[in-house]
């Protein structure tokens, strides 16, 4: 083996793999106590924002939510009241955004679909009959 061969070989090595875990317990027991107290004061910062964040992502979603219910309350009374209507509607919850698009178009009634089908079928046969 040749010297520049002998500098590329870590000099210790462990024969388990090192953890994430493992390197930040490390790093944290090898700080002196002005580098802990300002690795503390960062944690406890972070702690902080984290709380203040899942307590707007639970407002989010609770607001999203009675705005659902409201949207579908709009929805049935339009049911009870007009034949075609389309609602669009933007909700912000704790995951993202969600697009709620709701409609009702008045179908035609069956039975006068079906009238008309039949007058026309009608009048088509008639003048096939004619020209014979």
């Amino acid at each position: 083996m040749s010297e520049s061969d002998k500098n590329i070989v870590p000099k210790k090595q462990s024969l388990f793999p090192l953890s994430a875990e493992d390197i930040v317990d490390n790093a944290l027991q090898n700080l002196d106590e002005t580098q802990a107290r300002k690795v503390t004061e960062k944690a406890a910062d972070e702690i902080v924002r984290i709380a203040v964040e899942k307590r707007k992502a639970e407002h989010r979603t609770a607001l999203a939510q009675d705005e659902m219910r409201n949207l579908i309350d709009n929805a049935n009374l339009l049911d009870k009241s007009v034949a075609d209507y389309k609602i669009n509607s933007t909700f912000e919850t704790a995951s993202g955004t969600t697009n709620v698009e709701i409609r009702k178009a008045k179908m035609p009634n069956i039975n006068v679909l079906a009238i008309i089908i039949s007058v026309v079928i009608l009048i088509i046969l008639i003048i096939f009959l004619l020209k014979n």
